[in-house]
């Protein structure tokens, strides 16, 4: 984000001494793989918003990139995200398309069906709409 001053960094220091003792008593206590708690985080990213990652992240020694996407409010999507397949006999087709960044010329779009066919798409920019025929048309039964 941005580097901080000498009194920002000493303020810092007295600011996340308690985050910091919660944080170190939690690795101590913590079962397996355990993840660092919610609450913990939005405390981190608090101090991240005003100090800067960095200087967070190496007090309280914890995952750059977490805190990084979470104090900038990038939403990481789950491991295996990528558009729903056809829909079950009877419901209603409905595809959700992720909001992309318009600033882009074009996108890459990869679908994926039950039995490991693939589709890359590149599409233009303003033109995500042409996109759920195609879509639809991979998924059909038959296709």
């Amino acid at each position: 984000m941005h580097a901080i001053t000498r009194e920002q960094h000493e303020e810092l220091k007295a600011r996340i001494e308690p985050l910091r003792e919660q944080v170190e008593s939690w690795r101590k206590n913590k079962a397996g793989n355990e993840h660092l708690p919610e609450a913990l985080w939005t405390m981190a990213i608090e101090l991240a918003k005003v100090y800067g990652v960095s200087p967070v992240q190496r007090i309280l020694r914890i995952d750059y990139r977490g805190l990084e996407r979470r104090a900038l409010g990038i939403v990481k999507p789950p491991a295996k995200a990528r558009l729903p397949g056809p829909p079950p006999p009877g419901r209603p087709g409905f595809i959700e398309l992720p909001s992309l960044s318009p600033r882009r010329a074009e996108h890459l779009l990869e679908l994926e069906d039950g039995t490991g066919r693939k589709l890359s798409l590149k599409v233009a920019a303003g033109h995500l709409a042409e996109v759920l025929p195609l879509a639809q048309a991979f998924w059909r039964p038959g296709a």
